[in-house]
C-alpha cells in the first residue's frame, strides 16, 4: 500500500508537474541545448515536425513531454 501521496506503489515514486518540467527541461538542455520550455513551444509550433530538424535528440527529449505538459 502506498506510503503517501506521490508513491503509487512501494518504490515507484509519481513525478510532480514541477518535477516534470525540471526533467524534460534538464533533457532538453542536455541534448538539444534549449530549456524546457523552449523545446515545447518549439515542438507545439510544429518546428519538429516530419524530422525536419534532423537531430536525433529530439525524438529522445520528445518521450519526455508527457512529463511536463499531460495535456
Amino acid at each position: 500500500m502506498p506510503n503517501d501521496a506521490t508513491e503509487i506503489e512501494p518504490g515507484i515514486h509519481e513525478v510532480s508537474d514541477a518535477e516534470g518540467c525540471a526533467i524534460l527541461d534538464k533533457v532538453a538542455r542536455h541534448y538539444l541545448h534549449m530549456s524546457g520550455e523552449e523545446f515545447l513551444r518549439a515542438w507545439k509550433e510544429g518546428r519538429f515536425q516530419n524530422g525536419a530538424c534532423g537531430d536525433p535528440g529530439v525524438a529522445y527529449v520528445s518521450m519526455f513531454i508527457p512529463l511536463a505538459d499531460p495535456r
